[in-house]
């Protein structure tokens, strides 16, 4: 298994590569759990939508864009400001050119989308500087743990993702809440990371909460029920189920990081069983630290897909070289679970050539 030139490890080598080679070429499957939350709506909060309020479609677009290659619930496709793509472009190509079987989860979301999903009778989340933002948490939870274990009963291992705009900023308190970082290192699809609003927004939230820093450690629902998003409990839950049998890729950024943190504490059994996927564009992120992160959490793998888009001929996909997006949907996930899945016959050349055909073909229906 020689994957060096395509996936990077930046934390725990030996046990990154341990799983990899459990991975490698077996079975994958890939989730993608979506949900709202109305803190996205927030002006400056999230990019993640070419207005504040379009960010509560982003989710059953980015969906809608995978399973049917265009959007339905909303014209054109998930952009940021300035017309920058979603990264469901490279999340497309991954499942297209690996064959991997996958699903959509829905946590909660305010814009259903037009496919077939799993249904854990979750709610949009409201904003979380009421101190109460997630509904049916115990109920999605325990509903996603029965989906977990299913798709672990077909496939030998398992990518699950999100699309959830606001989600770094409900990560933070959740994070916050369970005493895991002080100090504010999680990402944004924006290069210019609205750390200032964010801490702002965390601290109103878990004041009206009446939390304190590390005051849930031992009780992660409780923290997302008070300060989380909609996606947390059903990705927990998904987690958990799947990694008491088989592997698991968490396919995202530091928003998933929260889910790391709340999985291995609903069950640290699964530990050995779990290994983060991203990106370099997060990883390189100067303005977030995944890697700080995750090493609070604890000696677990992380490893980023080494796709580069400098010498792209598309402005949209270069700019994430520029530090916008840089992650979601599952994109680093579901590239290194394509190249371990086909036994490196997926690669980062490949992977490329298919985003760019894919991408051509989204601009001429735009």
């Amino acid at each position: 298994m020689d994957v060096s030139k395509d996936i990077t490890v930046h934390n725990a080598p030996r046990k990154a590569e341990a799983l990899m080679k459990r991975m490698w070429g077996k079975k994958g499957v890939f989730t993608c759990t979506i949900g709202s939350t109305l803190t996205s709506t927030i002006p400056g909060v999230s990019d993640a939508g070419d207005t504040p309020e379009l960010t509560l479609y982003t989710p059953s677009a980015d969906v809608e864009l995978l399973v049917h290659g265009r959007t339905i619930c909303m014209d054109g496709i998930p952009i940021n400001p300035g017309g920058i793509p979603t990264p469901a472009t490279v999340t497309m190509a991954a499942l297209a050119l690996s064959g991997m079987p996958f699903h959509i989860i829905n946590g909660g979301v305010k814009v259903l989308p037009s496919i077939p999903y799993f249904d854990v009778g979750g709610e949009c989340g409201r904003d979380i500087r009421t101190g109460d933002s997630v509904s049916n948490v115990h109920d999605c939870y325990e509903r996603a743990l029965i989906i977990g274990d299913m798709l672990a009963r077909s496939h030998d291992f398992l990518v699950a993702s999100e699309s959830c705009a606001g989600g770094t900023t409900t990560a933070l308190a959740v994070l916050r809440a369970m005493g895991l970082i002080e100090e504010n290192l999680v990402s944004s699809s924006s290069p210019n990371n609205p750390k200032e609003l964010k801490d702002s927004i965390v601290k109103q939230a878990l004041e009206t909460a009446g939390i304190s820093f590390g005051d849930l450690r031992m009780d992660p629902l409780e923290a997302i029920r008070k300060v989380g998003d909609p996606m947390m409990p059903a990705n927990v839950g998904l987690v958990v189920g799947a990694a008491r049998r088989i592997p698991v890729i968490l396919g995202g950024g530091t928003q998933m990081t929260a889910v790391l943190a709340a999985a291995l504490k609903m069950d640290p059994s699964i530990e050995g069983n779990i290994m983060v996927g991203t990106t370099r564009w997060l990883v390189n992120d100067p303005n977030s630290d995944i890697v700080r992160i995750v090493k609070s959490i604890g000696d677990l793998p992380l490893a980023a897909i080494n796709l580069d888009y400098r010498e792209s001929p598309h402005d949209g996909l270069k700019a994430y070289e520029r530090g916008y997006i840089k992650e979601g949907v599952g994109c680093g996930g579901s590239s290194i679970a394509a190249v371990l899945h086909s036994a490196g016959e997926v690669n980062c050349k490949t992977l490329l050539e298919r985003i760019h055909s894919d991408y051509e073909k989204i601009l001429e229906m735009i």
